[in-house]
């Protein structure tokens, strides 16, 4: 079933309500890996140097238009976008490991997973995104793109105020 692109979901994060936590990264790396270690978690948390109760989630957008799609050289793509659920996937048995998807993102978000020996990223759990349903303080939430630009539009209007 196809969904409309507006409400294809994708993870909204409010770095007002992080903790700083890391339950967001635990919970993929068990998920996708069955073990915590922060390394292998899909998603990253950074604390703000310039103050420890700050903190930025890095994590894929799961792009209109991805770059890291368009640069795989792989034939058929490793990068694939769904056009139904617009959730962008690295298929691990096509990846050649070459890291072009991460010098094309423009936030370096698909990363080598040196134990698989190929580039891995957020795969929004198929749809269902463990790190937004186990955030404890909702500073991670998994909404429709079209809701996610309404509150940035929002984001940003406030903070010229």
């Amino acid at each position: 079933m196809a969904v409309d692109e507006a409400e294809q979901r994708v993870l909204f994060y409010d770095p007002d309500k992080c903790s700083g936590c890391l339950y967001c990264m635990i919970v993929c790396s068990f998920h996708h890996f069955g073990v915590i270690d922060l390394d292998r978690a899909y998603l990253r948390v950074h604390s703000d140097p310039s103050d420890v109760l700050s903190f930025v989630n890095a994590y894929c957008a799961h792009c209109e238009h991805p770059s890291c799609e368009a640069v795989c050289p792989v034939d058929p793509k490793a990068v694939v976008k769904d056009p139904s659920t617009g959730i962008v996937t690295i298929e691990g048995f096509r990846c050649i490991g070459c890291r072009s998807c991460v010098y094309a993102c423009p936030i370096s978000i698909p990363h080598f997973d040196d134990a698989s020996r190929v580039c891995v990223k957020c795969d929004l759990c198929d749809g269902d995104p463990l790190c937004a349903k186990f955030c404890s303080t909702g500073a991670l939430k998994a909404l429709s793109r079209e809701e996610a630009r309404r509150l940035i539009k929002a984001s940003a209007v406030k903070g010229r105020d």
